[in-house]
């Protein structure tokens, strides 16, 4: 699978566009979007947060692929003028680890907007590394808005 290697945005530049932060922060590097479609990259080092040996754990592979998702949305939406909305992600369904990634090997990762609705999305997330699917999966996010957020 090729990917966008123009980097948009990284490093501490993500920061204004995702609620999380640093040991938590599983995204390093944004590629951009096309229609449906958005790609990022992390690096995991060992004795960081879901890298605690020589790989990267599964959990790690399902939170990246949920902040991808957010980063995605949150540069939407302060592209838009808008501010980042808080979500969640509701369910996970049928996600697939098919190898290990090891540490200090990139990630990229592929996000596909499958169904918007306006409380909530579906979105397949495909995962690679050295050019081969790592994992694959599907996420429901629930976008939290009204008074108060």
């Amino acid at each position: 699978m090729e990917y966008p290697r123009t980097i948009v945005a990284e490093g501490e530049d993500l920061l204004q566009y995702l609620p999380h932060r640093p040991p938590v922060l599983l995204v390093d590097t944004f590629f951009g979007r096309e229609r449906y479609t958005s790609y990022t990259g992390y690096t995991p080092h060992t004795g960081s947060l879901f890298c605690p040996g020589d790989y990267f754990l599964e959990e790690g592979l399902l939170e990246h692929a949920a902040q991808s998702i957010a980063l995605a949305a949150g540069l939407e939406r302060v592209q838009n003028q808008g501010q980042v909305e808080p979500g969640f992600v509701g369910s996970v369904n049928s996600f697939i680890t098919y190898r290990k990634v090891p540490s200090g090997s990139t990630i990229y990762t592929e996000i596909r907007e499958l169904h918007l609705y306006p409380g909530f999305s579906v979105l397949q997330a495909e995962i690679f590394c050295k050019g081969k699917l790592v994992a694959r999966g599907e996420l429901k996010v629930v976008k939290i808005t009204g008074p108060g957020t």
